[in-house]
Formats: structure tokens, C-alpha cells, sequence
């Protein structure tokens, strides 16, 4: 386990291996051709299911998951603004990279 603190101040506890998986790369791969195309209901539906899809991913729990998007609503004047989210997630990785760096 790894633990750290994103830029904003959100602590987390994650499994640093996360970092290797495959399917974390499938998605943020997918996410990236999502967020590149032009900007529809079906291209913001898609975008949304794979932030979840990942954040499942990293926190592997609902409870995990509501707990992540709870402390990013607290650090955002309580909402949890999904483009926060995904850049509070990018900062998650960044931390592991860095500690295994």
C-alpha cells in the first residue's frame, strides 16, 4: 500500500501495484480518445462510465469510491466536479510514480 496526499490535500491509501495494471492503461487510453472527440451526450456518458470504471479500479469498493468523491467535494466547496475528480485521480498517480521513482 501506498499512501500520499494529492496537491489539493486529499489523502489516499492505495495499492501501488494499480499502477502496473492493464486495465487502468485500457481505460485512460479509452478516456483519452473519449475526452478528444467532439464533445456530445454519448462522448460525456462514455467519459463518465470509464472515470468510474477506474476509480473502481483504484478504490475497489462503493464505499471506497463515496469516500474519494466525498473528500473531493469538501476540498471543491462541496461538489464534486467531475474534471477535479479526474485531475485529483491524475495526481493519485503521479504520487506513486514518484514514489517508486
Amino acid at each position: 500500500m501506498v499512501k500520499g496526499k494529492t496537491k489539493s490535500g486529499i489523502k489516499y491509501q492505495i495499492d501501488e501495484r494499480i499502477k502496473d495494471d492493464a486495465r487502468v492503461l485500457f481505460i485512460l487510453t479509452k478516456l483519452q480518445r473519449a475526452t478528444k472527440q467532439e464533445v456530445t451526450t454519448e462522448t460525456i456518458e462514455e467519459a463518465g462510465g470509464l472515470v468510474f470504471d477506474l476509480l473502481a479500479l483504484i478504490f475497489g469498493s462503493d464505499e471506497g469510491i463515496m469516500a474519494f468523491m466525498n473528500e473531493v467535494a469538501t476540498h471543491n466547496k462541496g461538489v464534486c466536479d467531475t474534471k477535479v475528480m479526474v485531475s485529483e485521480i491524475m495526481d493519485i498517480f503521479e504520487g506513486i510514480k514518484a514514489k517508486n521513482s
